[in-house]
C-alpha cells in the first residue's frame, strides 16, 4: 500500500518535469480516499498521462518555434499564427480531456465532487 502511495506520488511530481514554468501542482490526491483498485487504475492513467504529456510538449516546442519564425519575417501570417496556435490548444485541450475522462471513470459521485475543486490545477499548458 505505502508503496503504491509513493509510485503514484512519484508519477504525479513527474508531470512536471516537462514544464517550462515551476507552478505549484496540487495532484496528491489523498484528499479522495482512493481504495486499492481506484489507486492501481489511477497509476495507470498517470504513467499513460505522461507518456502523452511528454509528446505533447515536444510537439508544443516545435510549434512555438514556427511562430517565433513568423514573428521574425518582414509580413506577419495572422492567418498562419492563428493556425498554429489554435493547433496547439486544440492537442493540449484533447490530451486534458481524455486524461479526465479516465480520471471520470474512476471516481464515485462524491470524490468527483471533492476532484472537481482541483480541476484547474490538471489543465494542459
Amino acid at each position: 500500500m505505502k508503496i503504491l502511495k509513493i509510485l503514484v506520488v512519484l508519477a504525479l511530481c513527474s508531470l512536471t518535469l516537462f514544464a517550462k514554468e515551476a507552478n505549484h501542482i496540487y495532484k496528491n490526491l489523498d484528499f479522495l480516499m482512493l481504495d486499492k483498485i481506484q489507486q492501481e487504475k489511477l497509476k495507470e492513467i498517470l504513467i499513460s498521462h505522461k507518456k502523452r504529456y511528454e509528446k505533447f510538449y515536444i510537439y508544443k516546442q516545435k510549434e512555438e518555434k514556427k511562430l517565433q519564425e513568423l514573428i521574425k519575417q518582414d509580413y506577419f501570417d495572422e492567418k498562419k499564427y492563428e493556425d498554429i496556435a489554435e493547433d496547439i490548444a486544440e492537442e493540449a485541450i484533447e490530451l486534458e480531456v481524455k486524461t479526465l475522462k479516465k480520471i471520470h471513470k474512476i471516481l464515485t459521485k462524491e470524490q468527483r465532487e471533492k476532484f472537481s475543486l482541483y480541476l484547474q490545477e490538471w489543465k494542459v499548458e
